[in-house]
């Protein structure tokens, strides 16, 4: 398994329903962990190289602690977070590795 470069607390967000859980960033892939399956082989995983939009956006339009991750295929997904701005960027840090 490819060694962690990021984790944070992070929820998975639809808009109406949430998921807590890890937001774990690795090499070449993104994975989302949720909190209430810990026994569960259930996992969100993003490849890095799919991943075409990293957005920051404002929750309930209060804090801009919310990040979307857009990818090939019209997928997206919304998480909240403390630290947005911090795993952007190490996101993106990864992603400019793969090219």
């Amino acid at each position: 398994m490819e060694p962690i470069v990021y984790t944070t607390p992070a929820i998975l967000w639809d808009g109406a329903k949430q998921l807590p859980g890890q937001l774990v960033l690795r090499e070449t892939e993104l994975h989302f962990h949720p909190d209430t399956f810990q026994k569960s082989h259930l996992s969100l995983i993003i490849r890095l190289r799919e991943i075409d939009l990293l957005e920051e956006y404002l929750v309930f339009d209060l804090a801009r602690n919310g990040l979307r991750i857009g990818s090939r295929g019209q997928k997206a997904d919304l998480f909240v977070m403390e630290e947005v701005t911090a795993f952007r960027r190490a996101l993106q840090e990864q992603l400019s590795r793969l090219i």
